[in-house]
């Protein structure tokens, strides 16, 4: 039996960064970890995002990213973040068996083994990248925890009893108020549960019907009791589609416009804008609609993709020599 596979992630979260990059890790580190790999997570911002984080500035300070993969005889080094450099990724690729990059914008180059890119457009994207990086791009690669691979099970209904609003780890207190006017005056009766991240501000929330939560482990059985959602543009509007939810997208960041712009041009999701009012209210009125995006989500995004790049990153340890977990 060979050894374990050791794998380490290099993420960003915090107030400003947001939670995406760090869900995206742990998602791919659970779906390792099951086949045997030994996992440890790096963050460069709030560690207290997740159980057993280690913090550390890893973004700004190269040679002690390097001297930490080394001293824990790292194999396989996951990198998420807008703010990995392509030097500290060649810095990274230099003492690891296999280097990996998940990135959604393909705007610097990327000297690594592989990357990753599980948005709805991404196979569009131009990347620069070392001439034998292999690349896993397109929806069949989303990075959800492995639990969204589980068929939902959902009873569809012609009216709009729940919805669920959730803006990120860290998003405008504006934006927040705003989405929640919006679905109040759409489908005022409804009930609202609104999910927060750690880093959110608490909304003003008066009057019945409304539930607020902080800091869930998941979305997922709060997405499974709703009729439509209203989300950020980032890695929780597909795990809306991975569990059939009619979602409305809302940007709160530059790098989320092409998730919205892509998945709405493809009639997977409804953009918030120019009215987010407008589209609940429609959303809300058409159970047709509803039914639809509803099953299209799921068939395109079936939640396994962690599963398909955890079983990448072994063939492709095994292919440079890496010791390969143990099944």
């Amino acid at each position: 039996m060979s050894a374990p596979l050791r794998a380490a992630f290099l993420a960003e979260a915090g107030p400003g960064v947001g939670l995406g990059h760090l869900r995206r890790c742990q998602a791919l580190g659970t779906a390792l970890s099951s086949r045997g790999a030994v996992m440890r997570l790096l963050v460069a911002g709030d560690a207290h995002a997740a159980a057993g984080a280690t913090r550390i500035d890893w973004t700004r300070d190269p040679e002690l990213t390097v001297e930490t993969l080394r001293a824990w005889r790292t194999e396989v080094a996951v990198v998420d973040a807008y703010g990995a450099s392509p030097e500290l990724l060649e810095c990274v690729a230099a003492v690891v068996a296999l280097a990996v990059a998940v990135d959604d914008l393909a705007d610097r180059r990327l000297p690594v083994h592989l990357v990753v890119n599980g948005a709805w457009h991404a196979s569009r994207l131009t990347y620069r990248a070392r001439p034998d990086t292999l690349f896993l791009l397109g929806p069949e690669y989303t990075l959800l925890d492995p639990a969204f691979a589980e068929a939902p099970r959902r009873t569809p209904r012609d009216d709009v009893r729940r919805v669920l609003v959730t803006l990120g780890g860290d998003p405008p207190a504006d934006a927040l108020a705003a989405a929640l006017h919006a679905v109040r005056r759409a489908a005022p009766a409804a009930r609202i549960d609104v999910a927060l991240g750690p880093f959110a501000p608490v909304p003003d929330v008066t009057g019945e019907g409304v539930r607020v939560c902080r800091g869930l482990d998941s979305l997922r059985p709060l997405m499974l009791e709703a009729d439509l959602a209203v989300t950020g543009g980032g890695v929780t509007l597909y795990e809306c589609l991975a569990t059939g939810v009619p979602v409305i997208g809302v940007c709160l960041a530059d790098n989320q416009r092409p998730n919205i712009d892509e998945l709405g041009r493809a009639g997977l999701i409804l953009s918030g804008e120019p009215s987010l009012e407008q589209a609940v209210g429609r959303l809300a009125s058409d159970p047709a609609l509803r039914r639809s995006m509803s099953v299209r989500g799921r068939c395109d995004v079936d939640g396994r993709g962690a599963a398909r790049v955890a079983d990448a990153i072994e063939r492709a340890c095994v292919a440079v020599g890496a010791a390969r977990t143990a099944r």
